[in-house]
């Protein structure tokens, strides 16, 4: 009888290569649930994406004049309007499937039993109370984001061009040093009982203290993210090519395309965005144990929460 390995603790002190293992550990034990529960909450949310991913692409190369037939003034409504439903849905899957695996996360680590048994019904609550969170923080990262380009727009106003040239070659390696901390704010948020202001700033807190190793777990996990998406997104690009070069050589109309071959492009586009999300949960779960490494290391999480339970022990 294979022997159970040890739960995977969340706040630990580990070095790059522990933190590397212990993600893909953790996914290694639950990817089976991960991606059941993901598709229940993402494949309805794909389908439409899929739809509004398709219409922007031909809009785009119509844009650019990739189509014979020409591209009317009123297709640029339509341009925008593809393009705001992707990016709303992006905004909303990310938000489901950052709620989903947080939630997994937390359930694990509060579960003696871990994961086993664990069902969507039994999820719920934390999956809500993680979605309102996510809603929060997108809209006080908005709000960020519009100071700092206020700011930039101060700048390029105060200054004359060559100046404000000058100040942006300083600024903008001050804004990504900043930004990099900024990846440990959602898991703070969601794995902790904490306010969205206190989160910001245990965020910098935690962040500034592990700059280093935020930086190489999200790029190294991004890495792996981006060669993941790359799968299931090279059909749907081949296939997206293969349709306009039909097009342009039969008059560049979208009529001369089968409406099989339409069906397939949208499948392909089915499996291109679920595959984009699933690929994601790498980065996810590498900043959670990321997180877990920096509360340790900063504020002993562990140790204090040891000495709280000493009576019980």
């Amino acid at each position: 009888m294979e022997t159970e390995k040890p739960k995977i603790a969340l706040y630990v002190k580990r070095s790059f290569g522990e933190k590397f293992n212990a993600s893909f550990d953790f996914i290694k034990e639950n990817w089976k649930l991960m991606l059941k529960y993901a598709t229940y909450l993402l494949l309805p949310l794909c389908l439409v994406q899929a739809l509004s991913l398709n219409g922007l692409m031909t809009y785009t190369l119509g844009l650019f004049g990739f189509l014979e037939s020409g591209f009317p003034d009123s297709a640029i409504l339509s341009f925008f309007a593809y393009y705001g439903l992707y990016m709303l849905l992006l905004i909303i899957g990310i938000v489901l499937l950052t709620a989903l695996v947080y939630a997994m996360i937390r359930t694990y680590n509060e579960r003696e039993e871990r994961l086993q048994g664990v069902t969507l019904g039994m999820l719920r609550p934390m999956l809500l109370h993680n979605v309102k969170r996510m809603f929060i923080l997108v809209f006080f990262g908005l709000v960020l984001t519009m100071l700092a380009s206020l700011i930039i727009g101060v700048l390029a106003a105060l200054f004359p061009e060559t100046l404000f040239a000058i100040v942006m070659i300083l600024f903008i390696p001050f804004m990504i040093a900043v930004a990099v901390p900024f990846s440990l704010w959602a898991p703070i948020y969601l794995l902790e009982d904490i306010s969205i202001v206190d989160s910001l700033k245990k965020t910098f807190r935690l962040g500034f203290t592990t700059w280093g190793g935020i930086f190489m777990i999200s790029l190294v996990m991004g890495f792996i993210a981006g060669i993941l998406q790359s799968v299931t997104l090279i059909p749907w690009y081949i296939g997206t090519a293969v349709k306009y070069i039909f097009m342009t050589s039969s008059g560049g109309t979208e009529a001369t395309v089968s409406v099989g071959y339409s069906f397939l492009l949208y499948l392909l586009a089915v499996v291109q965005v679920f595959g984009a999300y699933l690929a994601m949960i790498f980065s996810f779960v590498g900043l959670a144990y990321q997180y877990g490494h920096a509360s340790e290391k900063v504020d002993s999480i562990m140790v204090e929460s040891d000495i709280d339970n000493f009576d019980k022990l």
